[in-house]
């Protein structure tokens, strides 16, 4: 089923317009602003929170509603004359309409519904800097009778830790509190308590539900509003017209409800803000005598409005031949990388959202967004520093309410940042920042692996180092975690954390981290020359060699490279296993670190495109495992071809699809590329879900029914890795030092490529000429009209615009 019976894009590209409440899945959007955020589909389903999806829980939400998209933000309407009754954005009343879109834009989202004679919308968005969301509601007369409205805007209140909440939920309510202010038109809640990984506390903040029309009554008790036995489908309030008022809730659950009796002539319109938010006392009084003026809402949503396209559109732009790699690279893309940044992998339709940001996550997030956002790179990446030990290893991440996670983190950690780190410096010039001194942690583990018995305090931060130090530590950790296997040890799982049994036992190791380990020795031997270490670039290499020796002379399988040995020495990956034979990253990886080359280099890219090269993209290994396989873990128990038991994982095709491009198989690249974009998919009906943004991952072909299916959007590293792979692999554009390196990798079909990259102070303005229909290759570049030696563009510093001419060579293929 082809996109366009569900929805498309604005003309500009800036707004996916959803015709139908009713999709195949929730399609939602992020509102937020990096201390707030709400998350809503296309009938004001979903949630908000305000720092930690776990810890400052708004709304109620759990992942099994996404099925039915349930609680969400409602607004009620009874009509006094018709006794007609409906609600603004379709759910969950469910009535019948004459029209209904949804615009998810870039940090709005707008709800418009033409039912009789009432056309309303519902303008959704998060303020710049503020902790609160707003809902900007309109309602037009288009008949010729005069209209009796009652209104009944509706939220349902979790209040704090969220799983606490699914935990201990009979307990948990008994401490809700909310109550009516009719002075300040506003409903207030919260908990008497503030539970979690701290130990308990009086609630810091306070809940606020307001709306700018005068209130005739209101109701603080979910059962009072809903009535005995019902559910948002039968609330009780709606059907008789008459909210019950309750302005005290205590030890129940918890709603924000107001009655709001209107009258509409012909032609005119009702025009009103609500506000809901989470802040301290006086910063909640503010924000609702603000919003009770509709001008001062309206004025918000605009500067939210123009925040947003400054943030995504005044950048990098693209124009290639593929217009649907061109509205979704230059702006769909960049916002779901902001919210990755933002929130990392926490809050989400799919999931128990527990909170916090994820070390590797937040790595490689930081890292694809520095060509956007250096600054918020540079945050990140001192905040990822202080959750590295002394030792070397790591924090598995850290949360704003809760300090630094302290359950045990994955073996691949270490070798993370150091690539966020060269990414920074290569995109600003700021080699500086490998001098800064910055804490180490100190926690309850021992060398990143075992709970230290005498440790009793919480996490602490001890002794400082420059952050080149912290980067060397990480990498002299995974240097000397070698096991018996002479492989990294992979304790409770690398980047693949459903293979958390092969190295329990603290034998087992990773193939794919052993090439992750290569390289990142090289580019952190890249900073220790820029900073004069010389000798610690060398020995950097030396090590370098070694583990390539290791890797080539007792890993590789014939054909690929296996993907890792168990703690009793079982090889998995392996073409005599009868299933898991080839896994995609181990490939992938040995071609980004640079260890495969010639005739191995062949044979592995051949394997690939036999083994795992799918209608639907690259699977994550081949067989799937049908049965559960104690040595490996819970990756093996997943359904067939689903999440880590050889789906379609699109960050790690993203890893192969840059292999590609150092190959130089652009059309590879291209076509694999295509495959996974949630905007060139031939039937929405199988992969369903949204059509802006980047799926985690695409069922595989190995479940009996639902390959193609996309599953679990927004919150993946693949938006991270997509916009690298296209901007830096496939256009070929990488930041260096002293310059922009250029080397294409594009499908020979493509024959003129434009990009405005801005690039420190200045602005390069580069079309790509591919006459001759190769896939990879430079013949020569032109800067400024002048011809220059070699494919490295001069970095020039003077804050102006420079024209850049890359004429592509007659060879065709090739490795770059």
């Amino acid at each position: 089923m082809k996109l366009k019976k569900f929805g498309y894009f604005s003309k500009d590209g800036t707004e996916f317009i959803i015709t139908t409440p009713l999709p195949p899945k929730p399609w939602i959007n992020y509102l937020t602003n990096e201390i707030y955020c709400a998350i809503i589909s296309q009938t004001a389903g979903g949630y908000s929170f305000y720092k930690d999806c776990r810890s400052d829980r708004i709304l109620r939400w759990a992942p099994e509603n996404k099925n039915f998209d349930r609680p969400g933000r409602y607004i009620f309407v009874h009509d006094t004359d018709t006794k007609e009754i409906w609600s603004l954005s379709y759910i969950p009343l469910r009535q019948k309409y004459k029209r209904y879109l949804c615009r998810h834009g870039l940090g709005y989202t707008e709800i418009e519904q033409e039912r009789g004679s009432i056309l309303s919308k519902i303008e959704f968005f998060v303020p710049v800097n503020e902790p609160c969301e707003v809902w900007i509601v309109s309602l037009k007369n288009k008949g010729k009778k005069t209209k009796r409205l009652k209104l009944f805007p509706y939220v349902e209140f979790l209040i704090g830790d969220y799983h606490m909440e699914l935990r201990y939920r009979n307990i948990m309510v008994l401490y809700n509190r909310s109550w009516f202010d009719r002075e300040k038109g506003a409903i207030f809640a919260k908990k008497t308590a503030y539970w979690g990984d701290m130990n308990i506390q009086p609630f810091p903040y306070v809940v606020f539900f307001s709306s700018s029309l005068k209130v005739k009554k209101a109701c603080t008790r979910k059962e009072a509003f809903l009535g005995p036995y019902n559910t948002e489908e039968m609330p009780e309030s709606v059907f008789k017209g008459e909210l019950r008022e309750f302005n005290f809730c205590s030890g129940e659950d918890a709603v924000g409800a107001f009655q709001h009796d209107v009258k509409i002539d012909p032609g005119k319109v009702v025009k009103f803000a609500i506000v809901l938010g989470e802040a301290k006392s006086d910063t909640a009084r503010r924000l609702i005598k603000k919003y009770r003026n509709i001008s001062k809402a309206m004025e918000e949503l605009e500067r939210t409005k123009k925040w947003w396209r400054k943030l995504i559109l005044d950048n990098i732009e693209i124009e290639t031949p593929d217009k649907d790699i061109n509205i979704f690279f230059n702006i769909w893309c960049k916002y779901q990388l902001y919210i990755c940044n933002y929130w990392s992998r926490s809050p989400s339709y799919y999931h128990e959202g527990s909170g916090g940001r994820g070390y590797r996550d937040s790595c490689q997030d930081a890292e694809s967004i520095v060509s956007l956002n250096p600054e918020l790179t540079r945050k990140r990446i001192f905040s990822l520093a202080k959750l590295i030990r002394e030792d070397g290893s790591t924090a598995p991440g850290w949360s704003e309410t809760r300090g630094p996670a302290t359950y045990r983190p994955n073996k691949d950690h270490p070798v993370w940042l150091v690539y966020t780190v060269s990414s920074y410096i290569k995109e600003t010039g700021d080699v500086g920042i490998l001098n800064k001194k910055l804490p180490y942690l100190k926690d309850k583990w021992k060398d990143g692996w075992e709970i230290d018995p005498l440790w009793s305090k919480g996490s602490i931060f001890l002794g400082k180092g420059t952050l080149y130090e912290h980067l060397w530590k990480n990498l002299e950790y995974t240097y000397n975690d070698f096991g018996e296997y002479k492989l990294p040890r992979i304790g409770h799982a690398d980047w693949n954390d459903g293979i958390d049994a092969a190295g329990i036992k603290h034998r087992g190791g990773s193939v794919m981290l052993a090439f992750q380990l290569i390289r990142s020795m090289k580019i952190l031997a890249e900073l220790a020359n820029l900073i004069g270490r010389k000798k610690d670039a060398e020995e950097l290499m030396r090590r370098v060699e070694m583990v390539k020796n290791i890797l080539e002379n007792k890993y590789w399988d014939g054909v690929w490279y296996v993907r890792g040995v168990t703690d009793d020495g079982y090889v998995y990956g392996s073409k005599r296993n009868r299933e898991g034979k080839i896994f995609l990253n181990s490939q992938s990886w040995a071609i980004l670190s640079g260890v495969a080359q010639g005739e191995r280099l062949k044979k592995l890219l051949f394997s690939v495109d036999k083994y795992l090269e799918t209608k639907h993209g690259y699977a994550l290994f081949y067989p799937a495992y049908s049965k559960w396989d104690k040595r490996l873990g819970r990756m093996s128990m997943f359904s067939e071809g689903t999440k880590e038991n050889a789906a379609i994982f699109c960050h790690a095709a993203m890893f192969m699809i840059a292999a590609n491009c150092i190959a130089g198989r652009g059309e590879k690249a291209y076509i694999n590329l295509r495959k996974i974009m949630p905007n060139t998919q031939e039937d929405y009906n199988l992969y369903k879900a949204e059509p802006y943004v980047f799926a985690e991952y695409l069922v595989g072909r190995e479940h009996p029914y639902l390959f193609g299916e996309g599953e679990f959007t927004w919150i993946t590293g693949t938006a991270g890795w997509g916009f690298m792979v296209l901007n830096q692999y496939i256009l070929g554009i990488k930041p260096e030092i002293n310059g922009l390196r250029v080397s294409p990798c594009i499908p020979s079909h493509w024959k003129k490529v434009y990009i405005k990259r801005p690039f420190r102070a200045d602005i390069y303005e580069i079309i790509i000429y591919n006459e001759h229909g190769v896939e990879t290759g430079v013949e020569k570049i032109i800067v400024d009209g002048k011809e220059i030696r070699g494919n490295l563009i001069p970095y020039f510093g003077d804050k102006k615009r420079h024209t850049v001419e890359v004429i592509m060579g007659k060879r065709k293929g090739g490795q770059r």
